[in-house]
């Protein structure tokens, strides 16, 4: 698919916004979905089923963020659409989210405190729809980096769709009523093992259901969790991603993954290994509605000194690459 048409627009952040630490994530995997560099994205947005080409290009500064925008298309696109595409943009990667509030509360708080300066602005942001979370959610269950990344980019290359803009080639991820056409068979001879079932049922989900993102997100979080629990393989680890990445709240925290485990005990209490209870308990009770965010900020800052090449030699040793 190449997008040849472009809009330009220029978007102004609520302050502070950190362009970078909001829009790279070093824990997560890499993928032929997005292509990063200091400043610059692109992606491919789905909305709808119909597929666009963005790029991202960080203009201003933390305190005066300005955010250019290019949507790039197949077809010339009419005033509705590009607002629809805009708001998107908007929600996903928290352009209009205040978090003065976040920053004030806890300034002083003894692990937030250098984290907040060092990462100001930095939001919370997902360019994937819900639908394609839950596959990456399958891709990475029970194996290590390297294996997640060749499942990803080989499913990509078979189903997903090649989009070219801006002299960039990135995929998009398949549609769920075009995979339920696949044979499970098939999928198998990618080497996805058992992960070829749960692509097959939950894309069947998806379209029995006419499951919709955007109904979804007009729902209570309590609510929006207990939908999503309802769907194939999507268990107390997957919801708590998505409630965050895809839906964007911060007050609930309630599952701790065992690799989690680990790491989180080592960064909040400095030891070995913390039952996941006491850690849920102390996050909840110390940062409340903030629960999430704060985590993600102890919890990106480590994977951020790595990535800059610090040697952390526990942390190498939890990660399965």
């Amino acid at each position: 698919m190449n997008l040849t048409k472009n809009y330009t627009k220029i978007l102004y952040p609520k302050e502070p916004y950190n362009f970078d630490s909001t829009i790279y994530h070093p824990p997560h995997y890499p993928s032929k979905l997005e292509i990063y560099e200091t400043g610059k994205y692109w992606f491919a947005l789905k909305l709808r089923r119909k597929i666009y080409g963005i790029k991202m290009e960080d203009r201003g500064t933390i305190e005066n963020p300005r955010i250019k925008l290019t949507i790039f298309s197949k077809f010339v696109l009419s005033k509705e659409i590009l607002k629809k595409i805009i708001e998107e943009i908007k929600f996903r990667f928290e352009f209009d989210r205040d978090l003065s509030e976040f920053s004030k509360k806890f300034s002083k708080d003894a692990i937030l405190s250098n984290l907040i300066i060092k990462y100001r602005g930095m939001h919370g942001s997902c360019s994937n729809e819900l639908y394609g979370l839950l596959m990456i959610g399958i891709l990475l269950q029970n194996t290590v980096v390297k294996r997640t990344v060749q499942m990803t980019n080989l499913m990509l290359e078979h189903y997903g769709t090649k989009v070219n803009f801006d002299n960039k080639e990135i995929y998009a991820f398949w549609n769920p009523e075009d995979l339920i056409k696949i044979s499970e068979e098939e999928l198998k001879n990618l080497k996805v093992g058992y992960r070829a079932k749960l692509f097959l049922r939950l894309s069947n989900t998806f379209v029995k259901e006419k499951i919709d993102e955007l109904e979804l997100r007009k729902l209570p979080p309590k609510k929006i969790k207990k939908e999503i629990l309802k769907l194939y393989g999507v268990g107390p680890e997957t919801a708590r991603i998505l409630l965050h990445e895809a839906f964007h709240f911060y007050g609930i925290f309630e599952h701790v993954s065992p690799w989690q485990q680990k790491i989180l005990s080592k960064l909040i209490f400095n030891k070995k290994l913390v039952p996941t209870k006491k850690i849920i308990n102390y996050v909840n009770r110390k940062y409340g509605k903030w629960a999430v965010l704060a985590v993600k900020y102890i919890w990106e800052d480590i994977f951020w000194q790595r990535e800059q090449g610090k040697k952390i030699a526990w942390l190498e040793k939890e990660i399965r690459l």
